[in-house]
């Protein structure tokens, strides 16, 4: 059962590991370049510990005095997010996509017990997340972190994808598709996110309740806790364990929250395109706003705290990428960064779900009447383009009121809402990319998020590392701008947005032109 897990997946498996080693190897060695003396390192620490709001963001970071602490404090971001994501991704492609495509009935009619597949899936997902976690080491050592704080921050990272995996195959059990898997995992991860943003402001023990606190916990440029790493082990174990457990005592194809029985007959909305892609893309949508919201929530609340911070320190500006202007609209600008990867994260998210329809058979279905290719991608794709404009509207909107009510000056929520519009160009870059992914090679869809990892990681790190600018221009936002912070060339906007009409273009032909489904 592990090597058909590994066989069918492996691609997938692939990308994600090398694309997340790659992040790494990028962080470690540019920041090992650009401070490469203690005097400059000091000087990061001092600013970027002057206030809290830093803590909440990439979280608190014990021994930011070192090399390898600047290495925390700049991976942090993305290590909250990009290592859960990997280990719920792993596993809900491997657990309830298979069930739910009828495959893995197939599978359990000859020798295999209804435990082993998810078991396996767990193996396997074990298996690439220490593979990541020995290349996170090796990086780090190879650009001068020592050797035993590389090996604890890579098992800390490591530990942290495990408990999302044994999560997300607990929640496989419970629900019936693949899209809630991923709705409760993403709601679970901004809860994380919230917790261990909110203890390490306040510095009190709600961290100890996220996962992502229990990885900052051990402190591995500090005091080196290695004990800290049997709690995610045992909540990974634990979580993981009560999976295998209920596969092997419930119906194959069943879910334990299945919700009520749904009308005897569809809505008139339900039975045309356009309703059906609004209902099936509904749990992602609220999912990824669920977590733009409490992201955008908790920044705005943090605004005093980040000008008190701020207030004659420049070098805390320089090290956040809010200097120069307007303190408050530097902030701003960040925040709505941070919104802007999340909203690339969900039309990705989305896209990839028609791959899902069409590799599990319901595509054939749908197009065997009078609905052709053309009208029904054209559906999801406005369905995913108003759930990106819902959730950056909304998330901006959560933004601009709690910023105002936190400097107490309402003014300010014109310019938060515009500053997330402007962002809109550049993440529908990344739908006209998944279309055309889907449209000309369905299999290698993985590549979208291996450029979306790459961006993410140009668009959050590059400046603050000084990368070139050949570099830095790979990433669609940064031809954005900073909005609020620095005034957005409409030219630019109109440039993202013909590319992104472009690439979409090239999708829905190749789409329109090729079989379905297509191996």
């Amino acid at each position: 059962m592990v090597g058909i897990v590994w066989r069918t997946h492996r691609r997938g498996i692939l990308v994600w590991v090398l694309a997340l080693a790659a992040s790494m190897i990028g962080t470690a060695a540019a920041v090992a370049g650009l401070y490469d003396t203690p005097a400059k390192i000091h000087t990061y620490a001092e600013a970027v510990t002057s206030g809290s709001t830093l803590a909440a963001i990439n979280g608190h970071v014990e021994g930011i005095d070192s090399l390898g602490g600047v290495i925390q404090d700049e991976f942090g971001f993305l290590a909250s997010f990009l290592l859960p994501l990997l280990g719920i991704g792993l596993i809900a492609g491997s657990t309830r996509r298979e069930e739910e495509s009828g495959r893995l009935e197939t599978i359990l009619g000859g020798r295999i017990a209804r435990h082993q597949p998810v078991l396996a899936a767990l193996a396997v997902a074990t298996a690439a997340i220490v593979v990541t976690a020995v290349l996170f080491a090796a990086s780090l050592a190879l650009a001068g972190v020592p050797v035993s704080g590389a090996i604890l921050y890579s098992a800390a990272l490591g530990a942290l994808a495990f408990v999302f995996a044994g999560f997300a195959a607990l929640v496989a059990q419970l629900v019936l598709h693949t899209r809630g898997v991923y709705t409760w995992s993403l709601i679970a991860l901004a809860a994380a996110y919230v917790l261990r943003g909110v203890g390490d402001t306040a510095m009190n023990w709600l961290s100890w309740l996220s996962p992502l606190g229990w990885a900052e916990k051990t402190a591995p440029f500090g005091n080196h806790r290695w004990w800290v790493l049997a709690v995610p082990a045992v909540a990974g174990v634990a979580s993981g364990g009560a999976a295998v457990w209920l596969a092997a005592r419930r119906d194959v194809g069943s879910a334990l929250l299945r919700g009520g029985a749904g009308p005897a007959r569809a809505t008139w909305l339900r039975r045309r395109p356009i309703g059906f892609a609004v209902w099936l893309h509904r749990p992602a949508t609220a999912g990824w706003l669920a977590g733009g919201i409490l992201l955008t929530g908790m920044m705005g609340a943090l605004a005093r705290q980040f000008l008190d911070a701020l207030a004659g320190n420049t070098a805390l500006g320089d090290a956040m990428g809010a200097s120069g202007g307007r303190p408050l609209d530097g902030f701003i600008a960040m925040t709505q960064l941070y919104l802007a990867v999340i909203g690339a994260g969900y039309v990705i998210q989305a896209i990839g779900t028609l791959r899902a329809e069409e590799a599990e058979g319901r595509l054939e279905t749908r197009l065997a009447g009078t609905l052709s290719q053309t009208r029904w991608l054209a559906a999801h794709g406005a369905v995913v383009a108003a759930g990106l404009v819902l959730i950056v509207a909304g998330s901006s909107a959560v933004l601009a009121l709690s910023t105002a009510w936190s400097v107490g000056n309402p003014g300010e929520i014109g310019a938060v809402m515009r500053a997330g519009l402007d962002y809109l160009p550049a993440e529908l870059v990344f739908a006209g990319l998944a279309v055309a992914v889907f449209g000309l090679w369905p299999r290698g869809f993985g590549l979208t998020w291996a450029a979306y990892t790459v961006a993410t990681f140009i668009a959050l790190l590059g400046p603050g590392l000084t990368l070139k600018r050949w570099v830095l221009d790979l990433a669609p936002t940064t031809h954005v701008g900073k909005p609020p912070l620095a005034t957005v060339n409409a030219g630019n906007l109109a440039a993202l947005a013909v590319v992104a009409i472009a690439l979409a273009l090239v999708g829905f032909i190749a789409f329109r032109r090729r079989d379905i489904p297509r191996a």
